[in-house]
Protein backbone atom coordinates (compact mmCIF):
# COMPACT_ATOMS: atom_id res chain seq x y z
CA UNK A 1 0.00 0.00 0.00
CA UNK A 2 1.27 3.30 -1.14
CA UNK A 3 1.03 7.19 -0.55
CA UNK A 4 -2.47 7.94 -0.56
CA UNK A 5 -4.73 11.38 -1.70
CA UNK A 6 -4.57 13.20 1.43
CA UNK A 7 -0.43 13.10 1.12
CA UNK A 8 -0.14 12.84 -2.75
CA UNK A 9 -2.17 16.46 -3.22
CA UNK A 10 -0.34 17.93 -0.23
CA UNK A 11 2.62 17.47 -2.17
CA UNK A 12 4.18 20.98 -3.50
CA UNK A 13 3.89 19.84 -7.02
CA UNK A 14 0.70 18.69 -7.40
CA UNK A 15 -1.40 21.65 -5.27
CA UNK A 16 0.60 23.88 -7.21
CA UNK A 17 -0.24 22.47 -10.74
CA UNK A 18 -4.20 21.70 -9.51
CA UNK A 19 -3.85 25.56 -8.53
CA UNK A 20 -2.94 26.35 -11.59
CA UNK A 21 -5.01 24.44 -13.97
CA UNK A 22 -8.54 24.26 -11.70
CA UNK A 23 -8.53 26.96 -9.05
CA UNK A 24 -10.74 26.07 -6.40
CA UNK A 25 -14.44 26.79 -7.54
CA UNK A 26 -15.92 25.72 -4.18
CA UNK A 27 -18.34 28.68 -2.35
CA UNK A 28 -18.37 29.24 1.31
CA UNK A 29 -21.24 28.39 3.75
CA UNK A 30 -24.22 31.01 3.61
CA UNK A 31 -25.92 29.06 6.89
CA UNK A 32 -25.37 29.75 10.15
CA UNK A 33 -23.61 27.64 12.42
CA UNK A 34 -25.96 24.98 14.23
CA UNK A 35 -24.09 23.00 15.99
CA UNK A 36 -21.12 24.27 18.17
CA UNK A 37 -18.09 21.70 18.65
CA UNK A 38 -18.66 21.09 22.91
CA UNK A 39 -17.39 17.87 23.53
CA UNK A 40 -13.79 17.36 24.26
CA UNK A 41 -13.49 13.63 22.46
CA UNK A 42 -13.10 14.55 18.75
CA UNK A 43 -12.35 10.90 17.10
CA UNK A 44 -15.29 9.80 19.17
CA UNK A 45 -17.55 12.17 17.65
CA UNK A 46 -16.30 11.88 14.44
CA UNK A 47 -16.51 8.14 14.39
CA UNK A 48 -19.65 7.78 15.94
CA UNK A 49 -21.02 10.14 13.14
CA UNK A 50 -19.69 8.45 10.60
CA UNK A 51 -21.36 5.58 11.41
CA UNK A 52 -24.57 7.37 11.82
CA UNK A 53 -24.22 8.69 7.83
CA UNK A 54 -23.83 5.13 7.31
CA UNK A 55 -26.88 4.00 8.75
CA UNK A 56 -29.36 6.76 7.36
CA UNK A 57 -28.24 6.18 4.05
CA UNK A 58 -28.90 2.35 4.40
CA UNK A 59 -32.18 2.98 5.23
CA UNK A 60 -32.69 5.62 2.63
CA UNK A 61 -31.80 4.26 -0.11
CA UNK A 62 -33.17 0.91 -2.20
CA UNK A 63 -29.89 0.57 -3.85
CA UNK A 64 -26.96 0.16 -1.53
CA UNK A 65 -23.73 -1.17 -2.63
CA UNK A 66 -20.36 -1.06 -0.13
CA UNK A 67 -17.56 -1.97 -1.69
CA UNK A 68 -15.79 -2.78 1.43
CA UNK A 69 -18.75 -5.22 2.75
CA UNK A 70 -16.96 -8.37 2.04
CA UNK A 71 -13.60 -7.09 4.06
CA UNK A 72 -15.97 -5.69 6.49
CA UNK A 73 -17.65 -8.32 7.61
CA UNK A 74 -14.46 -10.39 9.22
CA UNK A 75 -13.79 -11.99 12.17
CA UNK A 76 -13.14 -10.19 14.96
CA UNK A 77 -11.25 -13.05 17.13
CA UNK A 78 -8.60 -10.18 18.43
CA UNK A 79 -11.46 -8.19 19.79
CA UNK A 80 -14.10 -10.57 21.00
CA UNK A 81 -12.51 -14.28 20.72
CA UNK A 82 -15.95 -15.17 19.19
CA UNK A 83 -17.61 -12.98 17.48
CA UNK A 84 -18.65 -11.51 13.75
CA UNK A 85 -19.85 -8.37 12.75
CA UNK A 86 -20.21 -5.92 9.43
CA UNK A 87 -18.50 -3.25 11.73
CA UNK A 88 -15.07 -3.17 13.19
CA UNK A 89 -14.87 -1.42 16.21
CA UNK A 90 -11.34 -0.21 17.24
CA UNK A 91 -10.97 -1.87 20.58
CA UNK A 92 -7.67 -3.27 22.15
CA UNK A 93 -7.12 -6.96 22.07
CA UNK A 94 -8.72 -8.66 24.68
CA UNK A 95 -6.18 -11.62 27.20
CA UNK A 96 -7.58 -14.87 27.14
CA UNK A 97 -8.04 -14.49 30.93
CA UNK A 98 -10.40 -11.49 29.98
CA UNK A 99 -13.88 -13.52 29.68
CA UNK A 100 -15.54 -11.21 31.78
CA UNK A 101 -14.96 -8.37 29.62
CA UNK A 102 -15.32 -10.13 26.48
CA UNK A 103 -18.57 -10.95 27.36
CA UNK A 104 -19.64 -7.20 28.16
CA UNK A 105 -18.55 -6.43 24.55
CA UNK A 106 -20.10 -8.84 23.00
CA UNK A 107 -23.45 -7.88 24.82
CA UNK A 108 -22.88 -4.59 23.72
CA UNK A 109 -22.44 -5.44 20.08
CA UNK A 110 -25.40 -8.12 19.74
CA UNK A 111 -27.12 -5.04 21.47
CA UNK A 112 -25.63 -2.51 18.59
CA UNK A 113 -26.29 -4.90 16.12
CA UNK A 114 -29.76 -5.51 16.45
CA UNK A 115 -30.60 -1.77 16.68
CA UNK A 116 -28.69 -0.77 13.53
CA UNK A 117 -30.72 -3.70 11.37
CA UNK A 118 -33.32 -1.85 13.41
CA UNK A 119 -32.97 1.63 12.28
CA UNK A 120 -31.72 0.34 8.83
CA UNK A 121 -35.15 -1.29 8.12
CA UNK A 122 -37.56 1.60 9.33
CA UNK A 123 -35.21 5.13 9.54
CA UNK A 124 -37.14 5.69 12.91
CA UNK A 125 -35.57 5.93 16.60
CA UNK A 126 -32.52 8.12 16.00
CA UNK A 127 -31.36 7.29 19.80
CA UNK A 128 -31.20 3.35 19.19
CA UNK A 129 -29.22 4.53 15.78
CA UNK A 130 -27.05 6.74 18.35
CA UNK A 131 -26.39 4.27 20.83
CA UNK A 132 -25.23 1.58 18.19
CA UNK A 133 -22.78 4.17 16.57
CA UNK A 134 -21.09 4.49 19.93
CA UNK A 135 -21.10 0.70 20.61
CA UNK A 136 -19.17 0.60 17.14
CA UNK A 137 -16.98 3.51 17.47
CA UNK A 138 -15.59 1.14 20.40
CA UNK A 139 -13.90 3.75 22.32
CA UNK A 140 -16.38 3.46 25.64
CA UNK A 141 -19.14 0.02 26.16
CA UNK A 142 -20.75 2.60 29.07
CA UNK A 143 -23.69 3.52 26.02
CA UNK A 144 -26.62 2.12 26.62
CA UNK A 145 -30.60 3.17 27.63
CA UNK A 146 -32.42 4.27 31.15
CA UNK A 147 -35.80 4.72 31.22
CA UNK A 148 -35.86 5.19 27.61
CA UNK A 149 -32.74 7.77 27.55
CA UNK A 150 -29.22 7.70 26.55
CA UNK A 151 -27.01 6.87 29.62
CA UNK A 152 -23.44 8.31 28.44
CA UNK A 153 -21.78 7.15 31.70
CA UNK A 154 -18.34 7.99 31.07
CA UNK A 155 -18.81 9.94 27.98
CA UNK A 156 -19.73 13.45 28.49
CA UNK A 157 -23.47 14.38 28.18
CA UNK A 158 -22.63 16.97 25.58
CA UNK A 159 -21.19 14.50 23.35
CA UNK A 160 -24.60 12.81 22.64
CA UNK A 161 -26.34 15.88 22.55
CA UNK A 162 -24.22 16.91 19.77
CA UNK A 163 -24.28 13.80 17.91
CA UNK A 164 -27.95 14.04 17.99
CA UNK A 165 -28.20 17.65 16.69
CA UNK A 166 -25.61 17.01 13.48
CA UNK A 167 -27.90 13.80 13.27
CA UNK A 168 -30.88 15.64 13.04
CA UNK A 169 -29.39 18.34 10.76
CA UNK A 170 -28.04 15.77 8.24
CA UNK A 171 -31.39 13.90 8.06
CA UNK A 172 -33.53 16.75 6.98
CA UNK A 173 -30.77 17.08 3.46
CA UNK A 174 -32.96 15.60 1.20
CA UNK A 175 -30.17 16.84 -1.30
CA UNK A 176 -28.21 13.93 -0.10
CA UNK A 177 -30.56 11.30 -1.06
CA UNK A 178 -31.44 9.62 -4.27
CA UNK A 179 -32.15 6.67 -5.50
CA UNK A 180 -28.54 4.95 -5.21
CA UNK A 181 -25.90 5.28 -2.79
CA UNK A 182 -21.80 3.78 -2.86
CA UNK A 183 -20.52 3.89 0.80
CA UNK A 184 -17.39 4.89 1.28
CA UNK A 185 -16.41 4.25 -2.55
CA UNK A 186 -12.82 3.61 -3.09
CA UNK A 187 -12.68 3.89 -7.01
CA UNK A 188 -11.84 0.40 -7.47
CA UNK A 189 -9.11 0.76 -5.13
CA UNK A 190 -6.82 2.01 -7.80
CA UNK A 191 -4.33 2.05 -4.36
CA UNK A 192 -1.48 1.14 -6.65
CA UNK A 193 -2.19 4.23 -9.01
CA UNK A 194 -3.46 6.49 -5.54
CA UNK A 195 -5.38 4.74 -2.54
CA UNK A 196 -8.21 6.87 -1.94
CA UNK A 197 -11.73 6.37 -0.26
CA UNK A 198 -14.47 9.36 -0.23
CA UNK A 199 -17.53 9.47 1.71
CA UNK A 200 -20.67 8.64 -0.36
CA UNK A 201 -21.95 8.82 -3.63
CA UNK A 202 -25.88 9.26 -4.07
CA UNK A 203 -26.87 8.69 -7.73
CA UNK A 204 -24.26 11.01 -9.71
CA UNK A 205 -23.36 13.25 -7.17
CA UNK A 206 -19.85 12.55 -4.68
CA UNK A 207 -20.18 14.39 -1.33
CA UNK A 208 -17.40 14.72 1.33
CA UNK A 209 -18.57 15.01 4.93
CA UNK A 210 -16.92 17.99 6.92
CA UNK A 211 -17.34 18.28 10.60
CA UNK A 212 -15.73 22.04 10.91
CA UNK A 213 -16.93 25.34 12.85
CA UNK A 214 -14.97 27.02 9.84
CA UNK A 215 -17.76 27.75 6.71
CA UNK A 216 -14.85 28.19 4.64
CA UNK A 217 -14.43 25.97 1.24
CA UNK A 218 -10.69 25.72 1.44
CA UNK A 219 -8.38 24.90 -1.53
CA UNK A 220 -7.71 21.28 -0.07
CA UNK A 221 -11.43 20.46 0.00
CA UNK A 222 -12.00 20.88 -3.92
CA UNK A 223 -7.77 19.36 -4.15
CA UNK A 224 -9.42 16.35 -2.34
CA UNK A 225 -12.61 16.16 -3.93
CA UNK A 226 -11.41 16.70 -7.53
CA UNK A 227 -8.57 13.75 -7.09
CA UNK A 228 -11.90 11.25 -5.74
CA UNK A 229 -13.25 12.61 -9.20
CA UNK A 230 -10.57 11.58 -11.09
CA UNK A 231 -10.00 7.66 -8.83
CA UNK A 232 -13.73 7.48 -10.31
CA UNK A 233 -12.87 8.36 -13.72
CA UNK A 234 -9.53 6.10 -14.27
CA UNK A 235 -11.56 3.58 -13.01
CA UNK A 236 -14.21 3.75 -15.39
CA UNK A 237 -12.14 3.96 -17.95
CA UNK A 238 -9.69 0.59 -17.13
CA UNK A 239 -13.22 -1.09 -16.68
CA UNK A 240 -14.61 0.42 -19.84
CA UNK A 241 -10.99 -0.98 -21.99
CA UNK A 242 -11.39 -4.32 -19.98
CA UNK A 243 -8.13 -3.45 -18.51
CA UNK A 244 -9.20 -4.37 -14.74
CA UNK A 245 -12.82 -5.71 -14.41
CA UNK A 246 -11.69 -7.43 -10.68
CA UNK A 247 -13.44 -4.42 -9.08
CA UNK A 248 -16.44 -3.65 -11.62
CA UNK A 249 -19.27 -5.01 -9.19
CA UNK A 250 -19.74 -1.93 -7.54
CA UNK A 251 -21.33 0.08 -10.28
CA UNK A 252 -19.37 3.54 -9.86
CA UNK A 253 -21.45 6.46 -11.73
CA UNK A 254 -20.43 9.22 -14.49
CA UNK A 255 -20.09 11.44 -11.60
CA UNK A 256 -21.40 14.62 -12.56
CA UNK A 257 -21.48 17.26 -9.17
CA UNK A 258 -19.45 17.15 -6.67
CA UNK A 259 -19.53 18.57 -2.91
CA UNK A 260 -19.02 19.36 0.77
CA UNK A 261 -21.96 18.73 3.32
CA UNK A 262 -20.47 21.51 6.34
CA UNK A 263 -22.44 18.94 9.25
CA UNK A 264 -22.52 21.79 11.51
CA UNK A 265 -23.95 24.48 9.22
CA UNK A 266 -26.31 21.84 7.36
CA UNK A 267 -25.38 22.99 4.58
CA UNK A 268 -24.23 21.41 1.23
CA UNK A 269 -21.94 23.05 -1.34
CA UNK A 270 -21.39 21.58 -4.77
CA UNK A 271 -19.78 22.11 -8.28
CA UNK A 272 -21.17 21.35 -11.06
CA UNK A 273 -17.45 19.09 -11.79
CA UNK A 274 -17.76 18.38 -15.77
CA UNK A 275 -18.75 21.83 -16.47
CA UNK A 276 -15.68 22.70 -14.75
CA UNK A 277 -13.25 20.97 -16.26
CA UNK A 278 -14.15 21.94 -19.74
CA UNK A 279 -12.60 21.72 -22.30
CA UNK A 280 -12.58 18.33 -21.96
CA UNK A 281 -9.47 17.51 -24.24
CA UNK A 282 -7.37 19.74 -21.48
CA UNK A 283 -8.96 17.70 -18.55
CA UNK A 284 -7.38 14.14 -19.78
CA UNK A 285 -4.32 15.89 -20.79
CA UNK A 286 -4.34 16.79 -16.53
CA UNK A 287 -5.93 13.43 -15.75
CA UNK A 288 -2.53 11.98 -17.44
CA UNK A 289 -0.44 13.77 -15.97
CA UNK A 290 -2.31 13.49 -12.51
CA UNK A 291 -1.69 9.15 -13.15
CA UNK A 292 1.98 9.33 -14.23
CA UNK A 293 2.72 11.08 -10.76
CA UNK A 294 1.17 8.84 -8.81
CA UNK A 295 2.45 6.12 -10.59
CA UNK A 296 6.02 7.81 -9.61
CA UNK A 297 4.86 8.16 -5.98
CA UNK A 298 3.43 4.46 -5.64
CA UNK A 299 6.06 2.32 -8.01
CA UNK A 300 6.25 -0.81 -7.27
CA UNK A 301 8.86 -2.51 -9.32
CA UNK A 302 6.57 -6.10 -8.90
CA UNK A 303 3.54 -4.27 -11.13
CA UNK A 304 3.27 -4.23 -14.55
CA UNK A 305 1.77 -0.79 -15.18
CA UNK A 306 2.42 -1.16 -19.49
CA UNK A 307 -1.80 -1.89 -19.68
CA UNK A 308 -3.16 0.90 -17.04
CA UNK A 309 -0.40 3.60 -18.93
CA UNK A 310 -1.68 2.53 -22.61
CA UNK A 311 -5.34 3.73 -21.64
CA UNK A 312 -4.36 6.62 -18.99
CA UNK A 313 -1.42 7.97 -19.75
CA UNK A 314 0.33 6.95 -23.30
CA UNK A 315 -2.13 8.58 -25.79
CA UNK A 316 -0.67 12.06 -23.98
CA UNK A 317 2.66 11.86 -23.99
CA UNK A 318 3.05 11.46 -19.91
CA UNK A 319 4.96 8.11 -19.17
CA UNK A 320 8.42 8.39 -17.06
CA UNK A 321 8.40 11.69 -17.42
CA UNK A 322 10.61 11.67 -14.17
CA UNK A 323 13.23 14.57 -13.66
CA UNK A 324 15.70 15.70 -11.51
CA UNK A 325 13.22 18.32 -10.08
CA UNK A 326 11.28 15.54 -8.52
CA UNK A 327 13.99 14.45 -6.35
Amino acid sequence: MGIGVTKFISKSAVRDKISTEYPNPGSDVDAELQVEHVSYEHSLLGQAFDYLIRFWLESQHGEVHDPHADRLDRDWTHALGYTRSHFTPDWEPLSESASEEREIRNAALERAEKKREQFRKTGMNANDAIDAALVYSGLDLNVGFEEGTITANSFEGDVVTELQELFHLFREQDALLGDSVILSPDFGERSFILEGHGDFIVDLTLVDVKATEDPSFKPGYWRQLLAYYILNDVHRELVAAEVDSSSADTPYPDITTVGVYFARFGELQTIDIQDYLQPWEEYERFRAWFVDRAIEENHDARRNYDPYREVLTEPYDFEDQTTLFDF
